[in-house]
């Protein structure tokens, strides 16, 4: 098996990153294509096959429920699930916590389908474990899940507030100070009263009224 050679330098670990990412497009598009294959020898659904696996994973779901664990949005989960239950792989059941969000289950028809599918990838995987080990495996998978988190922003913030947080706040005009109206002299044509002085505008800005 072919070892990636580590880039030096300071963007080595961008580099390094790029790759990694590549190479799991790439996976996925090869682990996509022998399910295709394993799909087509079964009578097997041809797409929403991930919506079968997490429902036999974790138990009937709302569609909300399987979107979040897939990282879909609600509305294709929803056109998938709507296409599942038309071939009788999935059924809609009422919701005791929730009366207007049914639970997806697995039907019998479903049930048979998956277990199928899982035995076929299980042989087909299984002519890769002389090649790796469990030592590399589970670091690799923890890895993966921490981009993974990273990029759908569970673990830092979006770029842009992460850049907002980042740069300097800008700097405001100092404020200037009030200016106090001298008192009147007392003279004959202002005479000296009780009476309050009507404040300068300046005094006090429109900013803080």
């Amino acid at each position: 098996m072919a070892e990636i050679s580590e880039p030096a330098g300071e963007s080595g670990t961008q580099a390094s990153l790029e790759a990694l990412l590549t190479e799991v497009t790439v996976l996925a598009n090869q682990l996509r294509k022998l399910r295709t294959l394993i799909l087509r020898r079964d009578d097997s659904p041809s797409s929403g096959l991930s919506i079968l696996q997490t429902l036999g994973r974790i138990g009937p779901q709302t569609v909300p429920d399987v979107a979040r664990a897939l990282g879909m949005s609600r509305q294709n989960i929803q056109v998938l699930v709507n296409r599942l239950e038309s071939q009788a792989y999935v059924a809609v059941i009422p919701n005791p916590a929730h009366k207007r969000s049914g639970l997806v289950e697995l039907t019998e028809r479903g049930r048979r389908s998956l277990a199928v599918v899982i035995e076929r990838e299980a042989a087909s995987l299984e002519a890769l474990l002389p090649h790796v080990s469990q030592s590399r495996l589970v670091p690799a998978a923890s890895l993966l899940r921490q981009l993974r988190e990273l990029l759908s922003g569970k673990e830092l913030p979006p770029a842009e507030i992460a850049e907002a947080r980042l740069s300097p706040k800008p700097a405001q005009a100092p404020r200037r100070p009030a200016r106090r109206r001298k008192p009147a002299s007392p003279t004959a044509e202002s005479p000296v009263t009780d009476e309050p002085i009507e404040p300068d505008e300046e005094e006090f800005p429109v900013n803080l009224l």
